[in-house]
C-alpha cells in the first residue's frame, strides 16, 4: 500500500516536470528563494514591531501610574505637601 502511494507520487512529480517549460524549474527555484527571503524579512519586521509595541505598552503603564498619582495629589488638596514622583 505504501509502495503504491510512493509510486503514484513519483508519477505525479514526473508528469509535473514534463509539463514545465525548460526554464520552469529554475524560475520556481528562484521564486522559492525569493519567497524564503521575504518570509525571513517579514519575520524580522514582525519581531521588531512586537518589541516596539511592548515598549509602548510599558510606557503607557508608567504614564497611567504617573497620571493617577498626580490626580491623587490634586484631590488631596493644597493642605498636604506634594510628594515626589515614585522612582521607577
Amino acid at each position: 500500500m505504501q509502495r503504491n502511494g510512493i509510486g503514484q507520487l513519483l508519477g505525479k512529480i514526473r508528469d509535473l516536470e514534463q509539463d514545465l517549460p525548460e526554464d520552469g524549474i529554475q524560475r520556481i527555484v528562484t521564486e522559492n528563494t525569493t519567497l524564503k527571503q521575504t518570509a525571513r524579512q517579514l519575520t524580522q519586521e514582525n519581531r521588531r514591531l512586537h518589541e516596539r509595541l511592548q515598549g509602548a505598552r510599558d510606557n503607557t503603564r508608567f504614564l497611567d501610574k504617573r497620571v493617577a498619582d498626580l490626580e491623587a495629589q490634586l484631590l488631596a488638596g493644597p493642605d498636604l505637601p506634594c510628594s515626589p514622583p515614585p522612582a521607577d
